[in-house]
């Protein structure tokens, strides 16, 4: 079986030791921090006809603009809701590989905070990563599993992971980025991914092993939420 690895910001490793994680730097996350969204960025609005709890953003309509919280950018960047951006160094790495699963989208740098001496123009181009690349359904074994569902506007809800992130090798597309479902903001990535950014000691990310993942102890799980408002489902 393929090992795989969850690609994501070094805040994450606040949940986790040393040891229990495969590459990264904790103190990356104060090194670069996070970019925010511009007020420029345009979201869909999804209104369910049949309960307004259900009302919320869907897609991003337009492409990325952010506020940088300093000049200093690393390989990666990272946005508060979960955005990966990548630097033209990182695309062309990527390419180079003939890595599968991804596409990018221009990401305009609005603005720059503390950017002292320096010139917009002197900040590095960043690219947002967008995984194409599909897992389908996680095997069972991670415990996720539908626990909501409305007809009427389309909202799924999934429960939590209690063993991991496994992959199902049957429903996986064989992408080396891709994400399974339920977890959209889950960058999943293959060993060739993983050993070019070790390799490459590209900065600002981290890879923890797919089957090693832990739910965060400080975040309510889906089902628990859903259960306490009686609202929970369970599927065939």
């Amino acid at each position: 079986m393929k090992k795989n690895y969850q690609l994501t910001d070094p805040d994450e490793l606040r949940h986790y030791k040393q040891g229990e994680y495969l590459y990264g730097h904790p103190e990356w996350e104060t090194e670069f921090g996070l970019a925010a969204w511009s007020d420029i960025v345009d979201l869909e609005g999804i209104v369910c006809p049949a309960d307004p709890g259900h009302r919320r953003a869907g897609r991003r309509l337009t492409d990325l603009a952010i506020i940088l919280p300093s000049p200093k950018v690393g390989d990666f960047m990272w946005t508060w809701p979960g955005e990966c951006l990548i630097t033209d160094r990182v695309l062309e790495l990527f390419r180079q590989a003939g890595f599968t699963g991804f596409e990018v989208k221009p990401v305009t740098i609005e603005r720059v905070k503390r950017l002292g001496k320096k010139r917009l123009e002197d900040i590095p181009r960043l690219w947002e990563l967008v995984v194409t690349g599909r897992g389908g359904d996680a095997r069972p074994e991670s415990g996720i599993r539908v626990i909501y569902r409305c007809e009427a506007c389309g909202l799924v809800e999934y429960s939590s992971y209690r063993n991991g992130i496994l992959v199902d090798e049957e429903q996986w597309d064989g992408s080396d980025f891709f994400t399974i479902n339920g977890y959209p903001k889950h960058i999943l990535v293959t060993e060739r991914v993983k050993d070019l950014i070790i390799a490459h000691q590209l900065t600002n990310c981290v890879l923890i092993p797919a089957e090693k993942l832990r739910w965060p102890e400080t975040v309510m799980r889906p089902e628990d939420f859903y259960a306490k408002k009686g609202l929970l489902q369970e599927e065939e």
